[in-house]
């Protein structure tokens, strides 16, 4: 009876030693979907900046030249990233690696070329070869055998967790944890801020086509003193440099309302039936007057 107890206890022991090591290896799969969607937005923000840099130049100087950026670019980061740490940068901001004893330098040659040549291979074709129908029919079906292979890699993928790239199938090759079997941690500030925001954004929506902006600014004016007066009987001037007084463009269907400014007719129409009291945007003069300007 003692003898089985001690057995038991032993591989119990065992069960203890492996299991942290099991949870240490092991990656949540949103874990490694975002690391990929990371590599992604890395991708892209590098690019961006680069166009950025490229638009200082002369037009078209590098535009043939696109692939070979590309491929410079995917070039750098893949040394940076797998040859010196075994991870993708989205893989690192995520605490994750590849197990270093699964990638010999033979899979790491492998890995570039199917991540990086591949690509600008294509990429090449697509850019350059243009003419030659039945290359670009050849990279579509390839393509699209690869879309498949993809989908459904996913779906095994999403069953077993592990493996969520086809070049990670191909080379079969799985991630690890380095901060061990930590509970991934979700704050949700985040979306408190959008959903007020959506809120705010949302009330404002509704309100502000309630609000007169023009007999706002017109009361503002008014309290803080602003207008002044201007006799009725001040003689209109229009000729050929003559400006709208509202939209500052070439007068069409020039009309005034009593003062010696002139306005579009669309301009002081559309203010006068938005706001009943318009004053003249220039002199603040008030007035229900809607005459056509008459060229003598």
């Amino acid at each position: 009876m003692k003898t089985k107890t001690l057995a038991d206890s032993a591989i119990m022991g065992t069960a203890n030693q492996g299991s942290p090591r099991m949870k240490t290896n092991f990656v949540p799969r949103v874990n490694q979907l975002d690391s990929i969607q990371l590599d992604h937005e890395i991708t892209n923000l590098l690019r961006q900046q680069i166009q950025n840099v490229l638009q200082v130049l002369p037009p078209g100087l590098l535009s043939h030249l696109q692939p070979e950026i590309n491929f410079v670019l995917n070039s750098a980061l893949w040394n940076f990233s797998m040859r010196t740490s075994y991870a993708t940068f989205g893989q690192q901001m995520l605490s994750i690696t590849y197990e270093k004893d699964q990638l010999s330098p033979q899979k790491l040659a492998f890995h570039y070329f199917l991540t990086t040549v591949l690509p600008y291979a294509k990429e090449s074709c697509q850019f350059r070869l243009t003419s030659w129908s039945r290359v670009q029919q050849l990279v579509q079906l390839v393509e699209n055998g690869l879309v498949l292979f993809n989908l459904v890699n996913f779906f095994k993928f999403l069953r077993s967790g592990t493996r969520p790239s086809l070049v990670d199938c191909l080379l079969r090759i799985n991630h690890r944890s380095l901060d061990g079997a930590k509970r991934r941690n979700i704050g949700y500030s985040y979306m408190t801020r959008e959903l007020v925001w959506a809120g705010f954004m949302e009330l404002l929506g509704f309100t502000i086509p309630f609000v007169n902006y023009h007999a706002l600014k017109r009361k503002i004016r008014n309290m803080l003193r602003l207008e002044t007066t201007h006799r009725q009987d001040e003689r209109v001037e229009l000729n050929a440099e003559t400006r709208c007084a509202y939209c500052n463009e070439r007068v069409i269907l020039p009309h005034h309302m009593g003062c010696r400014h002139v306005f579009c007719y669309l301009c002081l129409k559309g203010n006068q039936l938005a706001d009943a009291g318009f004053q003249c945007n220039v002199c603040d003069y008030r007035s229900e007057t809607f005459k056509k300007v008459l060229v003598l």
